[in-house]
């Protein structure tokens, strides 16, 4: 049969020690407990058929009995008081345990065991378990349960007391270094009391030295924690439990400043932590004239424990503040940055706008928070934001940029560029930062530099286009005068020469000004046309001007126009007959418009609406840059223009002088 396992739950070794002997012959095995901590987890992973307790080294017994019956309800539970004076029978305890336990053979043995070796007092070579627990010089298990004034003699209970009610308004480490100093020493218990900060990141305690002329004792130095030359402090911080050593004489190394202490008559020492919700905020100190007592740990581990809450709060206070600070500062900053900023949640609604977003987008703060980013961005800005997102979130980068389009309450449409940034809380998407720059002025600029490089590419095709025909014309009288010799051809070269020229400043005033209109003077529009027909190789075509009109114009650049479409009708359409003509009924001098129309070919009506786009009119249709140039000429007249189908089906381009007119013949 399987021999009963008895737990001895002990922290002296002599106790342990004698229950062990006490039940050498007895049939049972025991196994030892040092800690009420050890011996829950015993109970968890092993079998345990009943369980000793000995009271005098295991400071919340009660504690520790629900535990047992929370892990093993069954298990007969024997507590050891060790002080029959009192009154405290453990045969008693043991038999009214036995008695509510089910009467198994192993628990009759037990019972029958325990109570003939160690219910009917000390055996030969044990000792009184009450003053074993006084000689300790090492007790590590005291932590159980929070001691209260009135556990507690009352010497001891005025300084827990005390220190309770002078540490209720402290705000800093000092006030409470020097109240648990005062506090401490009042009592003739104990020589003398300090506080010591852990710093974690060299592994040293340094002492706290508030008031250096308030005492002798040599502060001025700092002790390493890891290396083994202070075990007090190193297990104290280590483990979180009270250390206490009781015979300083006996290693004064292992004693913070154990030579001095030894000197004043110290015979003692305890180490508490002072740690709170797994911070480690350092050790008080404190230095016994005597063997530190059961109600002398309770008591300094109260008053540790009070200190421990209170550098918990002075601690929680200093990164509030500055947390605060640091949040203030930006408020501040966002609140004044000229740019728009703001933060979405998770699902894209504004949590916080500054006052230069809402400047910008025309609504109040009330009016955005809360509400889908889609107030203010389009579906397709929406969607490239969060492709950014999940970019920035899967790939690791901090932010990215954005142009986008913010519709603002007014129904404006103000171009922007976004900065965005994701917020990530514990491994989990939780929203998105975004900074709005207005690029207005940079669109405009980038438009402008874009209609520059437009321009001079069109310069580059008025050089070559342009001065095609002039130039050609003057070359063919040139070759007349050659074979001829006459000089009447001479003002014919002089002609295409200085029409040569002309384009030539148009093109430099044009570089110049960016203006495709400069002098504006009454031009007839028969005669301006009938010039412009004499710089155009015309083929066989013929020019037929049906009414003629009066125009406010620049004649320059309106040579350039009618000679783009003659030249375009010609090379282009393939036309015969070009006919220029007024707008409308005409009953009077003031012309509404003109138009020029071919037999040609035609437009081709997948292009008629786009013919006047430099990018059309010079890709491989044939129709050249001449058409972009007429459209830039007639708009720097104020005039609009409008390509559509003439009566024999060729080409017809319509002037309307007043540009709102929607009436066209």
């Amino acid at each position: 049969m399987t021999r009963p396992r008895i737990l001895c739950v002990s922290s002296d070794r002599s106790t342990r020690a004698s229950v062990t002997l006490a039940l050498t012959d007895a049939p049972v095995n025991v196994v030892i407990a040092q800690r009420s901590t050890e011996a829950v987890e015993r109970l968890d992973r092993e079998s345990i058929d009943a369980i000793l307790i000995d009271a005098s080294t295991v400071a919340n017994v009660p504690r520790l009995v629900d535990a047992v019956e929370a892990e093993a309800p069954a298990t007969p539970t024997f507590v050891h008081w060790g002080n029959a004076e009192a009154g405290d029978d453990s045969v008693a305890v043991l038999s009214e345990v036995v008695a509510r336990t089910d009467e198994t053979e192993s628990a009759a043995r037990l019972a029958d065991a325990v109570t003939n070796r160690i219910g009917s007092g000390p055996t030969d070579g044990s000792t009184d378990l009450e003053s074993l627990a006084a000689e300790l010089t090492d007790d590590t298990d005291r932590n159980e349960g929070d001691a209260t004034p009135a556990d507690l003699p009352d010497d001891l209970a005025a300084i827990v007391s005390a220190v309770r009610r002078r540490l209720v308004d402290v705000t800093s480490p000092v006030a409470l270094e020097r109240i648990l100093r005062e506090e401490v020493t009042r009592n003739d218990r104990f020589a003398f009391a300090w506080v010591g900060e852990y710093d974690q990141g060299e592994g040293e305690i340094v002492p706290w030295l508030t008031d250096p002329d308030s005492t002798e004792w040599p502060m001025q130095r700092t002790f390493g924690i890891g290396g083994g030359e202070q075990p007090l402090l190193e297990r104290a911080i280590r483990t979180g439990d009270l250390q206490t050593q009781q015979h300083v004489g006996d290693d004064r190394d292992a004693v913070p400043f154990g030579d001095h202490a030894f000197e004043r008559d110290v015979s003692a020492v305890a180490v508490a932590p002072l740690s709170a919700s797994g911070q480690r905020y350092g050790v008080v100190v404190v230095y016994a004239l005597e063997a530190v007592t059961e109600a002398e740990r309770r008591a300094i581990r109260s008053v540790a424990d009070a200190a421990s809450h209170v550098l918990e709060t002075i601690a929680i206070r200093g990164q509030l503040e500055q947390q605060g600070r640091a949040l203030h500062r930006y408020e501040r900053l966002v609140e004044t940055a000229g740019d728009g900023m703001y933060v979405l949640d998770g699902h894209g609604h504004f949590m916080t706008v500054n006052d230069a977003l809402t400047a910008t987008t025309g609504y109040s703060r009330e009016g955005l928070l809360g509400e889908h980013a889609s107030i203010v961005f389009d579906e397709e800005d929406i969607e490239a934001g969060e492709e950014i997102i999940r970019s920035l979130l899967s790939g690791g980068e901090r932010t990215d940029t954005l142009e986008l389009t913010i519709e603002s309450k007014r129904g404006e449409r103000i171009p922007c560029e976004a900065q965005i940034a994701v917020l990530v809380r514990d491994g989990e998407f939780t929203g998105s930062v975004g900074v709005l720059r207005d690029i207005t002025e940079r669109k405009r600029s980038e438009r402008k530099l874009r209609e520059q490089n437009e321009r001079l590419d069109a310069f580059a095709g008025i050089v070559s286009h342009d001065l095609r025909n002039p130039l050609g014309v003057a070359q063919g009288y040139l070759d007349l005068l050659a074979e001829t010799e006459s000089l009447e051809y001479v003002d014919n070269v002089r002609d295409g020469l200085d029409r040569m020229e002309t384009i030539v400043e148009d093109v430099l005033a044009i570089a110049r000004d960016g203006e495709w209109v400069a002098d504006v003077e009454p031009v007839d529009l028969d005669v301006v046309a009938r010039d412009a027909w004499e710089y155009v190789s015309t083929a066989d075509a013929s020019l037929s001007v049906a009414e003629t009109a009066t125009i406010e114009g620049d004649r320059a650049r309106l040579l350039r126009l009618l000679e783009n479409l003659f030249r375009n009708a010609v090379e282009h359409g393939d036309a015969s007959v070009i006919r220029v003509g007024v707008l409308g009924d005409r009953t009077d001098a003031q012309a509404r418009g003109f138009y020029v129309e071919d037999d040609g070919s035609g437009l081709p009506a997948d292009i008629r609406d786009e013919v006047f786009e430099e990018s059309v009119s010079s890709s491989s249709s044939g129709l050249g840059i001449g058409l972009w140039i007429v459209r830039e000429v007639a708009t720097g007249h104020g005039w609009s223009v409008t390509a559509t189908e003439g009566e024999d089906g060729g080409a017809r381009f319509e002037f309307a002088f007043d540009a709102d007119s929607d009436d066209r013949d």
